[in-house]
This record gives C-alpha cells, sequence and structure tokens, in this order.
C-alpha cells in the first residue's frame, strides 16, 4: 500500500496547449543548452566567446524551426547566459549587441526551415492553381 493517497498518473497525460505549452518549450530548451554548456571544460572562461553566442543562437534556431514552436529567442539565450554565468548589466547589453549583431549579418539563419516553409507555400499554391484550373474547364 502507497503512502501517498493520490493518484498522479491521470495527471500526467495532461496535454500542454498555447502558452503552457510554449512556457514548458522554452523552459526544457533553456535547460537542455544549459546543460550543453556546462559539459565543456573551464565554459566559465567562454562568457564572452562569440562562437559560443553564435553556437546558441544556432541551437535556438534549429530546435524552433524543426518543431515549429514561437519561441521568443532573444530572451532564451539571456536566459541562458544568465543561469551559465554570473551576468552585470554591461554583459547583459553586450549579449544583446552580439545577438543582434550575428542576427542582422545572418551568422545563424536556419536555410531548412525556410524551405521547409516555402514548400508549405508553394505547394498550397499548386493546390490553388489546380483547383482555379479544373473549375475553369468545367
Amino acid at each position: 500500500m502507497s503512502l501517498n493517497p493520490l493518484d498522479i498518473k491521470s495527471v500526467q497525460n495532461i496535454v500542454l496547449k498555447n502558452t503552457l505549452k510554449s512556457h514548458y518549450s522554452e523552459n526544457a530548451l533553456i535547460e537542455l543548452i544549459v546543460s550543453k554548456i556546462k559539459e565543456i571544460p573551464d565554459y566559465e572562461k567562454l562568457k564572452s566567446d562569440i562562437e559560443l553566442i553564435l553556437v546558441i543562437c544556432k541551437m535556438i534556431e534549429t530546435i524552433s524551426t524543426d518543431s515549429d514552436l514561437k519561441l521568443d529567442k532573444l530572451k532564451i539565450i539571456i536566459e541562458v547566459y544568465t543561469k551559465s554565468f554570473e551576468m552585470s548589466t554591461d554583459d547583459h547589453l553586450n549579449l544583446v549587441n552580439v545577438v543582434n549583431f550575428l542576427h542582422q549579418n545572418r551568422s545563424f539563419v536556419y536555410k531548412r526551415g525556410f524551405f521547409k516553409k516555402a514548400g508549405k507555400v508553394l505547394g498550397w499554391i499548386a493546390s490553388k492553381a489546380l483547383s482555379i484550373g479544373i473549375n475553369f474547364i468545367n
């Protein structure tokens, strides 16, 4: 006999939607990236390394594109850095500036997601064109 009279099995099957799904996904992504950063030996020394920032941006972009989630990517990278490193106000400003610079120079644009979306749009256009052509013939 269990000491806990509550049956939590039924609660484990609840499906998260909308803001709860986004909130859960953001936090899971943050924890995943933080754990990956902490696997790097002496990761504390890489706090200002642009390559590390770029890798994190690419990870966020790849995961959000592959899963079709709408995430606040800048918020996520700030949270990742806050959980991984001691951050001052200047550190936060520098991080935001580096991320904006990398984004403006398209250093972490994930092309496959673009082609995936473009394929959906082209498929929709083709289906509309076919339906117009079929209706026009009749």
